[in-house]
């Protein structure tokens, strides 16, 4: 155990924010109170990434509890090159929409489970152990369900938003089913801790039954993904639930995380076996979320579809398990997760000034509101590969993978990412460009811009792409080993020699 239990404190600092906003009364207080321990919590996961080592095997950081008697669940928490970025980006977002999320969508009771979602979130991404990760995973859930079914008494013509808890009981089943399932073989191996990701990693699982844990576990990252068909949750969540849950649910990419850190590492034959598939559900996801977002008119419906897009894209990408492919998705999953995030705060803003983001009822904003134009317009193209952005150098690398692996798959992805494209600058041009729409026109005239707070959050973020499609170096070195670890297992199983798929980007 580390001298310093800081993912321990990590972890809990947010949850110890929302039990503190149970005593402060005054809306402004509770913002602040909330403001300051997700910039502290930032300020911790940036500690972690500064005490990471590159190129070590294992967890790093370990905090060790012991084992919790008769469950045998090993309170163990750990970093690898994979989550200790997913920790910074998970306490960015939440800081982000904190900060500048419109005040009439955070009260207290908002704040407090927008706390609640990251602590159990950074706990997923920290768990060393299978049991543990499955009480984190359902915990990151506990908040919105209540929030959400409070949300849908309380307003009548929100009720589609419970749709959310039928695809949540979905992804959460499958994940405690392969934990019982996982916890038997180990009793079975007479494992101390039967559920300790690295010593499973390094027993393996029996053929017979890969197939089957790899099914529960594919359809539990599937729903959190928001992968088509079970996508249908993320638009509706988007468009009328509560402020920032679903960036938090989806743009943190726990499902993605699942794949990497449990799916390939424990089952690499019933991943190589199931390539094509996943391939094709991908493709299929990236495509038929883009159509979608082009037919919307509805802005936050829109990012709801861009984001099931991405998420498609994202498991074709990991499905080809070649290391340029790999480093390309999880160097996506931070672009899209800072810029589509950036996007749906200046979506938000949009709403609470003009009470409606339907575009038809929008029109020629750029005049009284330059700066929102102007931020709708970066962090939407910063989230497709902008040239410059970190985006285009995920895009890019993801792309070469692909190419090399299957080129006619690359066809698709290339016309999902023009159609998404399209999509932005329609979506743009509808919104703030043209003339103002006449039943809107005395209150379009009096729309305000983006107030200092929310510039200062939005030019952040695109600067962290930015600056990241600049420099993104530090990032893919920190990963390579995770890299590399995962393509290898896989690569074994094929009977594909390592270096094929070891090549660096």
């Amino acid at each position: 155990m580390s001298s310093l239990p800081l993912l321990s404190m990590l972890v809990v600092l947010p949850a110890l924010g929302a039990v503190a906003l149970r005593w402060v009364r005054r809306p402004g207080h509770a913002r602040q109170l909330a403001l300051g321990v997700t910039a502290l919590t930032l300020a911790l996961a940036g500690v972690a990434i500064g005490l990471f080592r590159n190129g070590e095997a294992g967890p790093q950081l370990v905090n060790a509890w012991g084992l919790v008697p008769l469950l045998s669940m090993d309170l163990q928490l750990g970093v690898d090159g994979a989550s200790v970025v997913a920790l910074s980006l998970t306490a960015l977002l939440t800081l982000g929409l904190v900060a500048a999320g419109p005040r009439q969508l955070l009260d207290r009771r908002t704040l407090a489970v927008l706390l609640l979602t990251e602590s159990a979130t950074l706990g997923f991404f920290c768990a060393q152990d299978l049991a543990l990760l499955t009480v984190f995973w359902v915990a990151t859930l506990v908040p919105a369900w209540v929030l959400v079914s409070q949300s849908a008494r309380a307003k009548p013509e929100s009720r589609a938003v419970l749709t959310f808890r039928a695809y949540m009981i979905a992804g959460t089943l499958p994940l405690l089913v392969v934990t019982v399932l996982v916890g038997m073989l180990g009793s079975r191996a007479g494992a101390e801790a039967p559920f300790s990701l690295t010593a499973l990693a390094a027993r393996g699982v029996p053929g017979s039954w890969q197939t089957a844990l790899f099914g529960l576990l594919l359809l539990a990252a599937a729903v959190r993904m928001a992968v088509v068909p079970f996508h249908s949750w993320l638009p509706v969540l988007m468009a009328r639930g509560p402020f920032g849950l679903s960036l938090l649910l989806v743009n943190v990419h726990a499902g993605l995380f699942l794949l990497v850190r449990v799916a390939i590492p424990l089952l690499p034959e019933a991943w190589a076996s199931g390539e094509t598939m996943l391939t094709a559900v991908g493709l299929f996801s990236g495509l038929y979320g883009a159509v979608l977002a082009l037919a919307q008119v509805d802005l936050r419906r829109t990012v709801g579809f861009l984001l099931v897009s991405q998420s498609g894209l994202m498991l074709a990408g990991l499905a080809t398990m070649n290391t340029q492919s790999v480093a390309g998705v999880l160097l996506q999953s931070v672009a899209t997760g800072v810029a589509l995030t950036g996007l749906k705060l200046v979506v938000e803003v949009l709403g609470a000034r003009t009470g409606t983001t339907d575009m038809t009822r929008l029109g020629g904003l750029v005049r009284k509101a330059p700066r929102m134009a102007a931020f709708f317009f970066l962090l939407g193209f910063a989230s497709l590969g902008f040239p410059g952005t970190l985006s285009f150098v995920g895009e890019d690398l993801l792309l070469h993978g692909v190419l090399e692996a299957h080129p006619l798959v690359a066809l698709p992805m290339l016309l999902t990412t023009a159609i998404c494209a399209i999509t932005l600058f329609r979506a743009f041009q509808k919104t703030f460009l043209g003339g103002l729409n006449p039943e809107q026109k005395l209150l379009l005239e009096t729309v305000e811009d983006l107030l200092p707070r929310e510039r200062v959050a939005a030019l952040g973020l695109f600067a962290l792409v930015f600056v990241g499609g600049l420099l993104p170096g530090p990032l893919l070195r920190m990963r390579e080993h995770t890299v590399d670890s995962m393509v290898d297992r896989v690569a074994a199983v094929r009977g594909t020699p390592a270096s094929a798929h070891s090549e660096a980007p």
